[in-house]
């Protein structure tokens, strides 16, 4: 079908319809939601929840809760707008939707297609859903894996869209401006997380609201980042400024765990305020966990809905007395417990088949990390992937405070693979991404022990002082340790404090502090 026979693209007929659903929605008219999309809308990645369209429907609920909505969601791993064309009338046209999120292009990509084929593609399915609908329409532009934020897939996407008259929400510029993972929106080949998705509902958010045509006048900032506590309760801060010259009272609705509180606050014309409201920590049984905490507000007409994880982690000290680095014996050493393994437990034979410990100490010059290991059959592991054999991770976030604890990976989040010597082979080292670029002075050594083998990381404290500041305290920190035995491929995994997904998600790590801990201390972060 040519482009010109596709329909008027009129400017304005998405405002019409989207002032013409707003009165739907205030009179308390049933509405229907379609989310057409890929993986990205099927949710991989996310805990299922946390999914951009259902936050953002949520977000209409609480502002509305008047109007029934009505969620369909037809998500399709692996598809293209080619393959969205031939759904679209099932899946969308008789649906007879009242608002539609379109979300395709990434495999278009992926699969070897040409940017003419995408963009042709995608203006056909935009102009079809527009035209044989009465639905607002938006299109929902995904994230590209490109270094370049203006490559040809995004620009043509943002044409598209532009082309047939569409509010769009351009998730890969909100992701590139917001806290994205610094290896970008794929790392490793797993979609974007649940943390990710709450940045692109905040965009489909914002541009849905202008397709609605309201205006928010307050603006909120949630106070994120870590802290080192024994408190049971977590401090959710919140600053509130109304922009406009109107008086109106906002609602803030908390919700976590079992729990939900309102807080109603009126404010006058231009007056700030400051909420605060203390989150119960989830029980902590010395291991890192996490509690979702979700942040609904709503003003006169306007809506936003925010999606937060409180994690709890183990805190310790390291050894800092300048004795104790010569003596092992003096050193403080912290085992793993059975309750480590993330995969392979039930084929465990027991501490002599993989254990181990490790000991962080404070030398007036450097910070060392031994880890000591038993593993009854050392195997040699790749380089290209220590994780599939024998070896040691070693996480380390020395991100500013404002980011430790972050779920997302930036570039001063490292990963250090050790591999042992075995067959005559010495030991072997990497960064899984490249190390920064001042990281100077870093080194690993590891070595054959009677029961197993022992790898040490080692950093001067100047290099800390550079990533963590002059009076630096601590930083994020993990050890695992990986078996495989006789040759074969991993069959477990130990993580001290964090998950398998410490590669993916480094918002589990433990801390490492210098200054002495309360007994009950623990390295609390929401993001």
């Amino acid at each position: 079908m040519a482009p010109a026979a596709w329909g008027q693209r009129d400017p304005d007929l998405m405002r019409d319809r989207g002032r013409r659903l707003l009165n739907r929605i205030h009179a308390g008219e049933p509405i229907r939601v379609v989310a057409f999309g890929d993986s990205l809308t099927d949710g991989w990645g996310t805990d299922g929840w946390n999914v951009y369209h259902r936050l953002v429907v949520q977000g209409l609920e609480y502002c509305c809760p008047g109007s029934p909505l009505e969620l369909l969601v037809h998500g399709h791993p692996g598809e293209t707008t080619a393959d969205a064309l031939r759904r679209v009338g099932e899946e969308v046209l008789q649906a007879r939707p009242d608002l539609v999120f379109v979300q395709f292009g990434g495999n278009d990509r992926g699969t070897g297609r040409s940017v003419d084929a995408f963009a042709r593609d995608l203006r056909e399915l935009l102009a079809r859903i527009r035209d044989e609908t009465k639905a607002v329409v938006l299109a929902c532009l995904p994230p590209m894996v490109d270094p370049d934020p203006r490559n040809a897939w995004n620009e043509a996407a943002r044409a598209a869209a532009a082309a047939e008259g569409l509010p769009a929400a351009d998730l890969d510029r909100a992701l590139r401006l917001g806290d994205g993972d610094c290896r970008g929106p794929f790392p490793y080949g797993s979609h974007p997380g649940s943390f990710t998705h709450v940045i692109f509902a905040r965009e489909v958010a914002r541009a849905l609201r202008a397709a609605l045509g309201v205006t928010p006048a307050l603006e909120w900032r949630v106070l994120t980042g870590s802290r080192l506590s024994a408190e049971a309760t977590y401090p959710v801060e919140i600053g509130a400024l109304n922009t406009s010259d109107a008086t109106f009272e906002a609602c803030f609705r908390f919700e976590h765990g079992d729990q939900c509180v309102e807080q109603r606050v009126k404010f006058s014309a231009q007056q700030a305020h400051r909420l605060r409201h203390e989150v119960p920590l989830p029980r902590f049984p010395g291991r890192s966990v996490s509690l979702p905490v979700r942040l609904s507000v709503q003003e006169t007409a306007p809506w936003a809905v925010e999606a937060m994880w409180l994690t709890v982690a183990p805190a310790i000290r390291a050894d800092v007395p300048v004795e104790a680095a010569a003596d092992a014996n003096a050193w403080t050493w912290h085992a793993f417990t059975p309750e480590a393994f993330t995969i392979g437990r039930d084929e465990w034979l027991g501490p002599a088949d993989l254990s181990a410990r490790f000991a962080v100490v404070v030398q007036p010059d450097r910070l060392v990390c031994t880890v000591e290991v038993t593993d009854d059959s050392l195997t040699t592991a790749s380089l290209q992937d220590p994780s599939r054999g024998d070896s040691v991770e070693i996480y380390l976030d020395l991100r500013p405070d404002a980011d430790q604890g972050k779920p997302v990976y930036g570039p001063e989040v490292v990963l250090i693979q050790v591999i042992p010597p075995t067959a005559g082979r010495g030991f072997q080292w990497r960064s899984m991404e490249p190390l920064p670029g001042d990281m100077k002075g870093l080194g690993v050594d590891c070595t054959l022990t009677p029961t197993g083998y022992a790898a040490v990381l080692s950093l001067p404290l100047s290099t800390l002082r550079r990533f963590r500041g002059p009076v630096w305290d601590g930083f994020g920190f993990d050890v695992g340790v990986n078996d495989a035995d006789h040759g074969g491929t991993r069959k477990s995994q130990m993580m001290w404090a964090g998950t398998g997904d410490n590669y993916l998600n480094p918002s589990h790590l433990a801390g490492v502090h210098t200054r002495p801990l309360s007994p009950h201390a623990t390295r609390q972060a929401l993001h």
